[in-house]
């Protein structure tokens, strides 16, 4: 029997027990492939979505990307937990890892380590390493968002904001920005770093309102980056309903929970394209973005929805 022509050689001879990976034993094309494939599944499966207008995937690097890693400290060892879940793996370099986070690990293991675990991160711009864990697609990934949002748009509502990763470029586009953030720590970075928006504390559902009062005049949008179980369902019910919006950008981190919510706005909002974005190479996780678009007729009630 022939082996799959995407089949490799892990380079990291932790692979298989380590639980920080989950494809090094696959080409990258492949693994880009089936992460795009994944997405189109949950689509059909879950949101009913069979013919997605799916954008080529967006790919950075697939070692050495990461400038954040959280290793555990326990037995004497300080690594990842293992494809067990319980077991820790010893691990004195993780590939995933960039070249300075790899020097502040091995900083680590050389002293004493009274804490269970450690969150290492490279030495950049604070409120970028609080969002984002991938350092070559950062600025791609902005790029994408900023583009997204067609020209005509004045106003931004961004709930989920962060620190204010786009936040700042949105702003700095000339966008009206009026964002929503809840967590403390997130909040107080956003508030020293980002000039030129707005920022509401609390939650999203709870402060939608408020937030759409200050937006102004002119056609605005939504922009939505909730957690890794989507939209609350007090989130769904705000957005799934009439709103001056011309469209929402939802940039998800799981499918499944993606095409749940999209199953939820789907009397109003239609979504025109999916842009996939691999933001954690050689892990199971894959990021997508989405435009919906408003499905309402000039009278102000929904549209008829077309067959997907």
């Amino acid at each position: 029997m022939e082996p799959s022509p995407d089949r490799v050689a892990a380079p990291c001879p932790l692979f298989g027990n380590c639980g920080g990976c989950a494809t090094q034993h696959l080409s990258y094309p492949a693994e880009a492939r089936i992460k795009v494939a994944q997405i189109q599944s949950a689509l059909a499966r879950i949101g009913k979505i069979r013919n997605p207008v799916l954008r080529p995937i967006l790919t950075g690097p697939d070692y050495g990307y990461r400038n954040r890693i959280t290793v555990h400290n326990r037995e004497g060892k300080i690594g990842f937990l293992g494809v067990d879940g319980r077991t820790l793996v010893d691990v004195s370099r993780c590939l995933l890892a960039a070249e300075d986070v790899n020097a502040k690990l091995a900083h680590l293991r050389s002293g004493s380590r009274p804490r269970p675990h450690y969150s290492i991160r490279a030495d950049e711009v604070r409120g970028e390493a609080f969002y984002q864990s991938n350092r070559p697609l950062a600025d791609p990934l902005k790029k994408l968002v900023v583009e997204a949002v067609p020209a005509g748009v004045k106003a931004v509502l961004e709930g989920y904001a962060g620190t204010g990763f786009f936040s700042a470029p949105l702003a700095a586009a000339g966008k009206n920005l009026v964002a929503v953030e809840s967590h403390p720590a997130a909040v107080e970075v956003f508030r020293r770093d980002v000039g030129g928006a707005e920022l509401l504390e609390g939650r999203f559902e709870d402060e939608m309102e408020n937030a759409l009062a200050r937006l102004g005049p002119g056609p605005s949008a939504c922009l939505i980056n909730p957690p890794r179980g989507g939209l609350s369902p007090d989130a769904r019910t705000l957005l799934a309903q009439a709103h001056p919006f011309v469209g929402i950008l939802y940039l998800s981190c799981d499918p499944p929970a993606l095409a749940r919510d999209l199953v939820a706005l789907a009397d109003f909002w239609e979504p025109q394209w999916f842009q996939p974005v691999d933001l954690f190479p050689r892990t199971a996780h894959v990021e997508c973005l989405v435009w919906l678009s408003s499905r309402l007729s000039p009278s102000g009630s929904p549209a008829v929805s077309p067959v997907h």
